[in-house]
Formats: structure tokens, C-alpha cells, sequence
């Protein structure tokens, strides 16, 4: 299946529009290649926005202790709980339709119950943010 997220040039796009280079481009490729591959985007859309969601999240929590508006904080980190553990069914969907290796390197990289696992997952779902933020971008210009 040919995906809008496939075109050779659309992470260079991405990063060119952030000015920011991604943390983890070949991992987002890799899962890019699964969606075009598996007919994916549906679910690649829905990651996209709750990797966003998760991203806006966590800097509230981050920077919570000095804005006053900020009351409610443990409100704050069920949600951001909850759709972290959202965004990890989101990618084991798009993956489950992959090959064994595939699926144990993702597994194994972002979604075991690990620091580093952990740090990876926020790595993934900041780049997934950017590419967010581009096709906002690209909605509004069509």
C-alpha cells in the first residue's frame, strides 16, 4: 500500500519544518515502512495524535511546580498514564501485523518495563509529535 507517510522525503520534511532533527529516524522509518507495508495509517493517524496528547502532557507535568493554574496535577498524571499505556496498545497494533522480528524489536526497544524501554517510548513518541505538528501543518495548507 502506498501511505502519505512513505514518500522518501516526508521525514526530511518533517525535520525541516520542526527544525529539529529526530531522535530515533531509523526506528521511525521502521514503523513507517510497517504501516505503508500493513495498510496501517488509520492507526499511524491515531498514534500520531495521542504521541502528541502524551508529549503536551508531560511538559505540563514537567514544568507543573511553578504555574499556579496547575491544580488538579494527579488528574494530570492518570491521563498522561493512560494514554502513554494508549499509545503503546497503539503501536503493538500497528505492529502485530508484522513478522516476529519485527515485532520483538519494537517489543523489546520501547515497550518492555524498562528505563531505558521508557526513555525510548518518549524518544518515539516525540518524533511521532513532530511529524504531528507537519501534518497539521499540511491540513491547513490544503
Amino acid at each position: 500500500m502506498n501511505s502519505k507517510f512513505s514518500d522518501e522525503k516526508f521525514i526530511e520534511n518533517v525535520e525541516r519544518y520542526t527544525a529539529n532533527p529526530f531522535f530515533l529516524k531509523e526506528d521511525v522509518e521502521r514503523l513507517i515502512g510497517v504501516v505503508a507495508e500493513k495498510g496501517k495509517e488509520e492507526e499511524f493517524e491515531e498514534l500520531i495524535f495521542t504521541s502528541k496528547y502524551v508529549c503536551g502532557l508531560i511538559r505540563i507535568v514537567k514544568n507543573s511546580t511553578g504555574v499556579p493554574e496547575v491544580n488538579s496535577i494527579e488528574h494530570i498524571k492518570e491521563d498522561l498514564n493512560e494514554n502513554i499505556k494508549k499509545g503503546i496498545e497503539q503501536i503493538r497494533g500497528i505492529i502485530s501485523a508484522n513478522d516476529g522480528k519485527e515485532k520483538d524489536y519494537f517489543e523489546k526497544t520501547f515497550l518492555t518495563p524498562t528505563t531505558q524501554s521508557f526513555n525510548n517510548l518518549y524518544q518515539l513518541f516525540s518524533d511521532l509529535e513532530a511529524i504531528k505538528k507537519y501534518v497539521n501543518y499540511l491540513k491547513r495548507l490544503s
